[in-house]
């Protein structure tokens, strides 16, 4: 097969950091097309030191949405040979409807967060995915990081998409399998505390409260760390203490690399309303640490062939009882077997060479 053409290649996005699920999305898909392309990423806001080998970051700040826009603006209208322009979900999108709409017919979509579940968060933001679906209509080609994205898309909208997962760090061994085989094969055994984690922004479609009204009604010794930080801290502390679980719980509000504390974990407990792609269920996976989440699109689709765990409701009771379930299942040897399942169903479904030869698809119109 021939190569592709090479091109240029342009990202617009409102932010780089802290690096969550569409940030780590694009440096991922940036880097790895900059093996072919020249890649370059715009970004609204500014990101602080970020640097991505083989790709320009250009910072359009300039201290209040109008004159970053116009920046942007003038960006994009300096024109360049062969530019490809990629936008990165509903914001960089409503961005560039204000700024330069001239721009649509030729650039390509990539929604990462059009989900049912997501329109039902605010109004600002349902106000916002109105105008930038339809301008999604003008658009060269939409890519939608999963079904649910796709399915929303189309059933709200009468909008087409193809659906290319998100670029996955999966290396030809796993993490926690390298760790299993170091550790000759040994289960959790008995460690002390079952340790439990939390990862992702403190809001409320992450259903955290249910994870601590849960707390009381485990059994046995555990603690639980939450990482990620957010505007519901302050009311979920209060909530801990208010129920007697405060003095075992750690927060860590946002960490910039939480794997060490991820593979440190026994189980991931995730009652998220929503996702669009699940990135941290992957990360999960990747460390041998079994879930619990919400029986919802995106996780019900993932758990547990491809990431080991098991799904519930977001009931205070039920997330007791299958975070026991987890513990049991998980605890012995015989767990290595669902881990080593899962990691080869993730590289099979999940691979680069897939991902990259779709977007080279998409690129080349």
């Amino acid at each position: 097969m021939a190569s592709p053409a090479r091109r240029r290649i342009t990202f617009l996005t409102t932010v780089l950091t802290p690096r969550r699920g569409m940030e780590n999305a694009v440096l991922r898909l940036a880097t790895a097309l900059a093996e072919r392309h020249d890649v370059e990423i715009l970004v609204l806001h500014d990101p602080g030191p970020v640097s991505v080998p083989r790709v320009t970051i250009t910072c359009l700040d300039r201290g209040g949405d109008r004159r970053t826009r116009q920046a942007l603006r003038r960006r994009l209208g300096a024109g360049r040979d062969r530019e490809t322009l990629v936008m990165t979900g509903v914001w960089a999108a409503a961005q560039l409807l204000l700024a330069a709409p001239w721009r649509l017919p030729a650039a390509v979509a990539w929604e990462h967060s059009l989900t049912s579940a997501r329109l039902g968060t605010g109004r600002r933001f349902r106000i916002r995915a109105e105008a930038v679906a339809r301008a999604y209509r003008r658009c060269a080609a939409v890519v939608a990081v999963s079904p649910v994205v796709a399915t929303t898309l189309r059933d709200r909208w009468s909008l087409g998409s193809r659906v290319i997962p998100n670029l996955l760090d999966l290396p030809d061994q796993s993490p926690g399998a390298a760790r299993h085989a170091a550790s000759d094969g040994a289960g959790r055994g008995d460690h002390g505390p079952v340790r439990l984690l939390a990862l992702g922004e403190t809001k409320p479609v992450k259903n955290y409260d249910a994870l601590i009204r849960a707390l009381p009604l485990l059994g046995g010794d555990w603690r639980l760390q939450m990482v990620g930080g957010g505007p519901l801290d302050g009311p979920l502390q209060d909530l801990a203490r208010e129920l007697g679980v405060a003095d075992r719980i750690t927060w860590h509000g946002d960490l910039a690399n939480p794997t060490s504390v991820l593979a440190a974990s026994d189980v991931l407990v995730h009652p998220s309303a929503s996702e669009t792609f699940g990135y941290v269920l992957f990360e999960a996976a990747e460390q041998w640490v079994p879930v619990v989440a919400n029986a919802a699109p995106v996780m019900d689709s993932l758990v547990p062939q491809i990431v080991p765990g098991l799904t519930t409701s977001v009931d205070p009771t039920a997330l007791a009882a299958t975070v026991a379930a987890v513990v049991d299942r998980f605890s012995g040897p015989e767990a290595a077997g669902l881990f080593r399942a899962a990691d080869q169903r993730r590289r099979q479904d999940f691979g680069t060479a897939a991902t990259l030869a779709a977007w080279e698809e998409v690129l080349d119109g």
